[in-house]
């Protein structure tokens, strides 16, 4: 009788323990999803920002033409314009 109660207090401890840790194999599954759609969102953000420099990147690199260029090198290095241009025909 007495082994009896002692098995009967063992499956139901371990019955519990198996409950509980279903639980929080459920909770951290839902957990971790949660964190990969943050992650995801993150990520499609970081995307966004990424594309948006590329591209003020490109339009400020089309801004620096040759003729700025020109200007600068005109007014801070006190270059000349040529005055004698020759022009070879072909």
């Amino acid at each position: 009788m007495r082994f009896l109660i002692n098995r009967f207090k063992i499956n139901i401890t371990l019955g519990v323990a198996i409950i509980a840790l279903s639980i929080m194999a459920i909770y951290w599954h839902q957990q971790m999803h949660i964190l990969y759609e943050e992650s995801k969102k993150i990520e499609k953000k970081n995307q966004q920002i990424i594309a948006m420099q590329k591209q003020l990147l490109t339009e400020q690199s089309q801004k620096i033409s040759g003729k700025e260029i020109k200007e600068k090198a005109l007014e801070y290095l006190k270059m000349k314009t040529p005055k004698n241009i020759k022009q070879i025909t072909l």
